[in-house]
């Protein structure tokens, strides 16, 4: 594995000495830097949202603008939005090449991760959404069940309920909760140890956030709670008690839904062909269920956004 990994950087750097010839230094070496600054604190909090339709927003008057405004307070700017996995790869791959004889081969390592990371993230939409980013179900997933909707979403909620449970709601909360550069990838479904103490160094309040979650309880969480992200990770704590089988101290020690979801905090082997898999695009913000034949070519079950999206994919993916 060390000469795999050495082989994988030294893969990178060259890559990056032929964008530096190719590019000729016309590359703004800056502007790439802040692109992978912003994708180190970029988080998922956000990722349950749902894009309204650009025809939907209209600006509104001068005059009835002004008006909104009186006797308000301004609010904070949002935070710049995070590259898309496509152009994070090219600035990494960018500012390496303009930073090839400055940088330490350790920070090479961390960037070479990065970008063959976001490149493998780029592939998989490109497959998975090969007909268009529209909402999408099978008929099959739609096909009516004999037990009701929310009794089935509660089941999985329920599979939850241990102490194993709760460390898992914990730490999936906690995922997306951080900059993606504390979380950084892992292959089970607790949060490394590094990790783990960052942050509760400097993101006390998440912390806080995630222990009173994980402390109320899957099932908790899913009846009363109001976040639509704590409810949403309620389940995938579920779903992944359910699905990570196998060996002493799956939690702990088996891949992570033994490689059948794939979150951005998750790096893990890929199941056999066939089986379902649940796959989250952050970039459009969509949850794709699908399957994989023997000739590797994805069959996409269901294709949506947003929390009820999530609910339906884990309904059809369990």
């Amino acid at each position: 594995m060390a000469l795999v990994k050495q082989s994988s950087v030294l893969i990178f750097v060259l890559l990056a000495s032929i964008e530096a010839r190719s590019s000729g230094g016309t590359a703004d070496v800056q502007a790439a830097y802040e692109v992978v600054e912003r994708a180190n604190a970029a988080t998922l909090a956000r990722v349950l949202e749902v894009r309204a339709p650009a025809s939907r927003k209209r600006k509104a008057p001068a005059d009835e603008a002004d008006k909104e405004k009186e006797g308000e307070e301004e609010e904070e700017a949002p935070p710049p939005p995070a590259a898309t996995a496509g152009a994070l790869t090219m600035s990494v791959l960018q500012y390496v090449a303009h930073t090839l004889r400055d940088r330490a081969s350790t920070e090479h390592e961390r960037l070479a991760d990065m970008f063959f990371r976001t490149s493998a993230a780029c592939m998989a939409q490109n497959l998975l959404l090969a007909h268009g980013a529209s909402d999408f179900v099978s008929l099959k997933a739609t096909a009516d069940h004999p037990v009701p909707r929310e009794m089935r979403l509660l089941g999985i909620a329920q599979a939850g309920e241990s102490e194993a449970g709760q460390s898992v709601l914990r730490d999936i909360l906690l995922s997306f909760l951080l900059p993606s550069g504390i979380i950084g990838v892992r292959r089970n479904l607790l949060l490394s140890r590094a990790a783990s103490t960052a942050a509760g160094v400097d993101y006390a309040d998440a912390v806080n956030q995630a222990h009173s979650v994980a402390m109320a309880g899957c099932e908790y969480i899913w009846q009363r709670g109001t976040d639509p992200l704590e409810r949403a990770c309620a389940l995938l704590a579920g779903a992944a008690v359910l699905t990570t089988k196998g060996g002493e101290d799956p939690i702990r020690k088996q891949d992570a839904f033994v490689g059948r979801v794939s979150l951005p905090f998750f790096e893990t082997t890929p199941p056999a062909s066939g089986v379902k898999r649940l796959a989250l695009l952050s970039d459009q913000k969509r949850w794709v269920l699908y399957k994989v034949d023997k000739k590797n070519k994805p069959h996409v079950l269901c294709n949506l956004t947003g929390f009820e999206g999530l609910c339906d994919c884990l309904l059809e993916f369990l």
